[in-house]
């Protein structure tokens, strides 16, 4: 009998042991898993996101980052709306049911770059009405981490073309060609900026020296003295015209001349108003159609009388036309001018008066 109870006993401390190692592994697993609370009182909520990006059953449900619950469930929900796709369920203690109020959203973040995926629920306002137990939170999405990484990818391959232009430009530069290439290797260009250079250093000497225009304009005290007498001149003649002297002052000053310029300006647009009127000389060639009229039949006879002079015909084509008439003229003229070259000469030979009786 004594044997039997000490393998009896034997037995039960091992089950114990065993049984207290699967108590330690639970709590561990628990923990582990982000239960807090065992005997902790829990309620429901749930929420909805378009999808569910590495979520999963027992992920943490975090309030303004701290972690207070688990993820129970993730499942496609009954809603069609594409923002509603995935139904998350989550477990949260009640004594958090405080913080989270009808203005709260739920986002679904990251631990860092590339860890785990958790359901984070911002603080709601005190003036709000709590969120009951199976109620839902409203979801804010935000930025895919695959979606962040492809727009990374893309960023880093146009910067890869970017650099490969580039070193391609660079290549071209150091190689000679191009605009900047020319610019920078050309011994040419460098030779013409150089001698541009010394050209206007001495264009600079010679200013500062005096000589030439430029020169003159800018060392010559003459020059000086005469623009500060005409600008003291000028003074002078607006303090004339501010005090009335003058004639430029009677100009600004007399009501007179206000009252001829406007009466001559009255006068300009009631001639222009009876020229738009047809009345009067100026008038009448304005806007008489038959005065155009006989205007333009005048300027179409002169020219016929122009095309018939050209083509030789009448007097006056004939005149401007045959040389025979020329010829004529100038045998005409050649013994004329002889002529009066005698008469100069011995005027008796042509004045002598003859008598006669009978």
């Amino acid at each position: 009998m004594p044997e039997r109870k000490q393998v009896t006993w034997a037995k039960l401390r091992v089950g114990v042991l065993v049984l207290a190692s699967l108590v330690v592994f639970g709590v561990g697993v628990f923990f582990i898993s982000g239960q807090t609370g065992i005997f902790t009182r829990k309620y429901t909520l749930k929420t909805y996101f378009s999808g569910a990006s590495g979520l999963r059953g027992g992920s943490q449900v975090r309030v303004s980052g701290v972690p207070v619950g688990i993820v129970e469930s993730v499942r496609i929900s009954a809603f069609t709306e594409p923002e509603k796709a995935v139904e998350v369920i989550m477990r949260i203690p009640t004594t958090y049911r405080g913080e989270i109020r009808e203005d709260s959203e739920a986002r679904l973040a990251t631990a860092g770059l590339l860890g785990e995926a958790f359901v984070d629920i911002s603080r709601g306002g005190p003036n709000q009405k709590v969120v009951p137990d199976g109620g839902a939170i409203k979801s804010a999405e935000e930025a895919d981490i695959k979606r962040i990484v492809q727009n990374t990818n893309d960023v880093i391959s146009n910067l890869r073309v970017l650099s490969d232009k580039l070193n391609e430009i660079t290549g071209q530069i150091k190689g000679g060609k191009g605009t900047l290439g020319r610019l920078i290797y050309d011994e040419a260009v460098y030779n013409r900026m150089n001698q541009t250079a010394e050209e206007v250093r001495q264009l600079v000497a010679r200013v500062n020296r005096g000589e030439g225009t430029l020169g003159k304009l800018m060392s010559d005290e003459t020059l000086y003295n005469r623009t500060v007498a005409s600008i003291d001149r000028l003074n002078h003649i607006l303090e004339e015209a501010e005090t009335g002297k003058g004639t430029f002052a009677k100009f600004l000053h007399d009501p007179s001349v206000y009252d001829n310029v406007h009466q001559l300006v009255q006068r300009a647009n009631t001639m222009v108003d009876n020229v738009n009127k047809g009345q009067g000389t100026l008038g009448k060639l304005v806007t008489d159609d038959q005065l155009y009229s006989r205007m333009n039949n005048t300027f179409d006879n002169i020219g016929v009388i122009t095309t018939r002079i050209e083509k030789g015909e009448g007097t006056l084509g004939k005149l401007s036309t045959d040389p025979t008439l020329y010829n004529n003229l100038g045998t005409s003229s050649q013994s004329l001018r002889e002529f009066l070259t005698e008469f100069r000469k011995n005027p008796r030979k042509y004045l002598t008066v003859r008598l006669r009786l009978f």
